[in-house]
């Protein structure tokens, strides 16, 4: 009999285990899209676009952060909330104008979930 209340509490615990996977995030890759490292003219511009696909739980925030010269702390750029019917799915196509000055500048592309979650994908820009 401890047997089965045995088995039975660890099917219970194993059916109330929650899913912690953060949502997908993917990057743009066609024309007109950066989707990896590059050098670019100091003032120089491109454009990143974000993919994101709920996983667990509905997406809740798209948001965009860099760091200058190989600072650890990024800088949050803009946010954009997801909106009621792109909770699923949602897309956005990000301008992005470098520093006028030489140096490098890593650009974070975040996105979460209602959970808090989050996903990141990065491409780090050499300015010169």
């Amino acid at each position: 009999m401890r047997n089965i209340i045995f088995l039975f509490s660890i099917l219970l615990i194993v059916s109330c285990k929650k899913d912690n996977t953060p949502p997908d995030l993917q990057l743009k890759s066609g024309t007109g899209y950066t989707y990896a490292d590059l050098t670019i003219s100091p003032g120089g511009t491109f454009t990143v676009g974000v993919i994101a696909d709920k996983r667990a739980d509905d997406l809740h925030l798209i948001y965009t952060e860099v760091a200058y010269d190989g600072a650890n702390t990024p800088n949050l750029i803009a946010k954009y909330p997801v909106v009621a019917n792109q909770r699923n799915h949602s897309e956005q196509d990000i301008l992005i104008t470098c520093r006028v000055q030489a140096g490098t500048e890593r650009w974070v592309f975040n996105v979460n979930d209602k959970n808090g979650r989050i996903s990141k994908r990065e491409i780090k820009v050499t300015v010169q």
